[in-house]
């Protein structure tokens, strides 16, 4: 293992790497959390002061990174005013399966969120849950995201708020029913019939699979991502990755030479 919790597993690998954050509140990183892979229990790393990790699996693979369920002391760092600590227990969040090709891939968040948030956003939604709090079936969240999030530091990232592009749709493969899609206010708003300014995208009761989510809109193109799907998993393909809007018609939304199929890694760099 080297320093900072970094396993690896064999010769060829390649590094994830980036920022746990709370859902709702940019402005507190998680520190001290376990991140780890699906596909390889073995491989784990854990989170600096700044929310950042990074970690080596291995090239030419399926990985799906997941951050663990923890509570600590975190640091909130407004944009003004004097940083203050709080007390805080954050939920276990998936990502969207990576196919791993040979690059790094940055930017690999986990917008993770504390219990407040995440059981409000279940009881809304109605999602049912096991005694343990976790959703007995699972969960696809993703985020249509616009292009200027992509390729930029987390400072960045977070000015560009919110992050979403309006008047997109999701589908899965395979189907699922209509996804609820959030308001401007950040809210699941089940009347709504395309995204919001914000981007969001939900479905809240997902059985056991592995499904491709596609994102259209009149005026842009977005690429598709992969979720795999397990009882109690909340698979969150948060920006810059998930739904993400392609740069131009050169960007193929899915697999091709650059960008393997499920991880479209081009233009994605560090935030730092």
């Amino acid at each position: 293992m080297e320093a900072g919790g970094i396993e690896t597993p064999g010769e060829k690998t390649v590094v994830l790497s980036g920022r746990a954050y709370e859902f709702g509140h940019m402005d507190t990183m998680i520190s001290g959390a376990s991140i780890r892979v699906r596909e390889f229990p073995e491989l784990a790393a854990v989170t600096d002061e700044s929310g950042n990790f990074r970690l080596e699996v291995p090239d030419q693979a399926l990985v799906t990174p997941y951050i663990e369920s923890g509570s600590g002391t975190n640091v909130r760092r407004p944009r003004e005013g004097e940083p203050f600590e709080v007390e805080t227990h954050w939920n276990e969040i998936d990502l969207q399966t990576f196919q791993t090709d040979g690059q790094d891939l940055f930017n690999v968040n986990f917008q993770t969120p504390p219990d407040f948030e995440f059981e409000a956003l279940k009881a809304l939604l109605q999602v049912p849950s096991g005694e343990d709090g976790r959703p007995l079936k699972s969960v696809i969240v993703t985020t249509a995201c616009a292009r200027n999030v992509r390729g930029v530091d987390y400072d960045t990232f977070w000015l560009r708020t919110p992050h979403g592009v309006a008047g997109a749709t999701a589908t899965a493969e395979p189907a699922l029913p209509d996804p609820v899609y959030f308001n401007e206010q950040v809210i699941p708003d089940s009347s709504l019939t395309e995204t919001s300014i914000d981007g969001g995208i939900i479905w809240p009761v997902v059985e056991t699979g592995t499904y491709t989510i596609t994102t259209t809109s009149p005026t842009a193109g977005f690429a598709s991502f992969t979720a795999t799907c397990a009882p109690g998993r909340v698979v969150n393909a948060n920006p810059p990755w998930g739904a993400f809007e392609l740069v131009g018609a050169g960007e193929e939304p899915d697999g091709g030479p650059e960008f393997p199929a499920g991880c479209r890694v081009g233009a994605v760099p560090s935030a730092t």
